[in-house]
């Protein structure tokens, strides 16, 4: 293992980009009206989790650990993702499907 020695003030700066990542997708999930906007806010959220968990792993010399719930975090948000999208997929054919129907009668 590398061992990797970064001064304080720049895990510190490291710790604020992760927080301020995940505010900037929690304010996109909730703030924004189209669903791939909040997607991709849900998304900026679950990577600044990403990070902060290699981050702490570092931090804390566990790497083996921090790895492994990164990587089920990424198996579990594939899932979610594709999910998001088909639901997203479904309710704008849905919509299209009653506008049509309301143009016929």
């Amino acid at each position: 293992m590398v061992d990797l020695d970064l001064s304080a003030w720049l895990v510190n700066f490291i710790h604020i980009c992760v927080l301020l990542v995940f505010i900037i997708g929690l304010l996109c999930f909730f703030l924004r009206k189209r669903y791939i906007r909040q997607l991709v806010g849900l998304k900026l959220m679950l990577q600044s989790v990403s990070l902060g968990l290699i981050l702490t792993g570092w931090e804390q010399q566990e790497l083996y650990l921090s790895q492994s719930m990164v990587i089920s975090a990424l198996v579990i948000e594939a899932v979610v993702i594709g999910l998001a999208l088909t639901m997203i997929i479904r309710i704008a054919k849905h919509a299209q499907d009653e506008k049509e129907y309301i143009e016929e009668v």
